[in-house]
């Protein structure tokens, strides 16, 4: 075959894969859409994730760069770091709950795949946001989808998990709220742009919807944090602006506490009455010294808890099937033990500093904004952490890699 067809063929399925990609990322809830391969049980979201990665490896064939692009992989730091911890996890834990754990490794890796297939596509900063806003655009759509498709008397997942906006959907309010903090930094960044704008307005909607208090909370002092440290528009670095945004912030938190604190003293069953019940038997597993060292395995924290709450807790919990430890400490002891922690405690402080030096950052562009991101996955993290599920994993992962990165001056 002459190399110049090949050099096509090769652009061809380049193209090809960053047509996938964005489809990837705007459908991202296409887990959801879950179907058979025979006896394999997969979802439309695998299935785009498989051919994306299919279209990049016949790419990388074509454009004779497939060692370039394995060697690229150890440049990912965090996605390098992740798969190295769930290697060590899952040669050091035997799992109470196999189905679990085969089904958190799938997720694992098809998120991997993503992460990596997005960075090796998407080199330049204009690109990733354009990815990323795309992305946005999906969340705009699905959680009007959702809206509709709820009020009719439907739930949009089959595991009660996921419901539309008007039912308090934690996880619907996690996925729509990197992207809201996208739209609206990069809205202030560029206040002609009507489109940030429009786009901000609606995920608001659709997460004060939610009733969601992780991510109306954790959102606001994000936004509020960048606005004072690094907006360059004088107006919002003004003695009005700081009062306005005192005065959000308390109607913000009176909101919190007659919603979720206030129920668990007038009532036996809220929100933070089954959270309570989940940290203190988190604490209980935590103390033992082969969970501190090398966690309980992956996906295997619904098993332990199922097991150990009321022996524990001396009277049966609020709720039995708890995915997660609520707390991203106790979550990334569990996942990879004392690793995990370690590892999740520097990132913690890798971006507290970047965003508490940002002002004097040369960088005011978009790879600043995403660590701001992920500080909000940090923040909202240490009351909820759906992170290790399909799409938030992706997510996590993505911006983790992305927050992370080095910024040049």
């Amino acid at each position: 075959m002459p190399e110049k067809t090949k050099s096509n063929i090769g652009i061809f399925f380049s193209h090809l894969t960053k047509i996938l990609l964005f489809a990837n990322i705007f459908f991202l809830q296409s887990y959801l859409i879950k179907f058979k391969i025979f006896s394999y049980p997969t979802n439309l979201q695998e299935i785009l994730i498989a051919s994306t990665a299919l279209s990049f490896f016949i790419e990388s064939v074509f454009l004779k760069n497939v060692l370039e692009k394995i060697k690229n992989f150890y440049k990912h730091k965090t996605i390098t770091i992740f798969v190295l911890l769930t290697a060590i996890s899952v040669l050091t834990v035997d799992p109470l709950n196999y189905l679990y754990f085969i089904r958190y490794l799938k997720f694992f890796v098809f998120a991997i795949a993503f992460v990596y297939l997005f960075l090796e596509t998407f080199k330049t900063t204009e690109e990733k946001i354009s990815a990323i806003k795309f992305g946005g655009f999906g969340a705009i759509f699905f959680g009007i989808f959702s809206v509709i498709y709820n009020s009719l008397g439907y739930n949009v997942a089959y595991d009660l998990r996921l419901l539309g906006p008007l039912d308090a959907a934690v996880y619907l309010a996690y996925y729509m709220t990197p992207f809201f903090i996208f739209f609206v930094l990069e809205f202030i960044k560029n206040t002609k742009s009507k489109t940030n704008l429009i786009s901000s307005i609606l995920l608001l909607i659709l997460i004060l919807a939610t009733r969601s208090a992780g991510a109306i909370l954790g959102s606001f002092l994000v936004i509020s944090f960048y606005v004072l440290n690094n907006s360059e528009i004088k107006i919002l670095r003004s003695k009005a602006t700081k009062i306005a945004l005192t005065m959000i912030g308390i109607i913000v938190i009176v909101g919190v506490f007659y919603t979720k604190i206030l129920p668990a003293f007038q009532t036996n069953y809220s929100s933070l009455n089954e959270r309570q019940e989940i940290w203190k038997t988190s604490l209980h597993l935590a103390k033992e010294p082969s969970t501190l060292l090398f966690g309980l395995g992956q996906g295997q924290f619904q098993e332990y808890y199922l097991q150990t709450a009321d022996k524990v807790l001396g009277h049966k919990p609020l709720d039995y099937y708890v995915l997660q430890p609520h707390n991203i400490f106790f979550l990334f002891i569990f996942q990879y033990g004392v690793l995990g922690l370690l590892f999740i405690t520097i990132c913690i402080y890798r971006v507290l500093k970047k965003t508490f030096l940002s002002e004097n950052s040369t960088d005011k562009t978009s790879p600043l904004i995403f660590t701001f991101i992920l500080l909000y996955f940090l923040l909202h993290g240490m009351i909820d952490t759906p992170f290790f599920k399909n799409d938030m994993l992706i997510l996590f992962i993505l911006f983790m890699e992305l927050g992370l990165q080095k910024q040049k001056a």
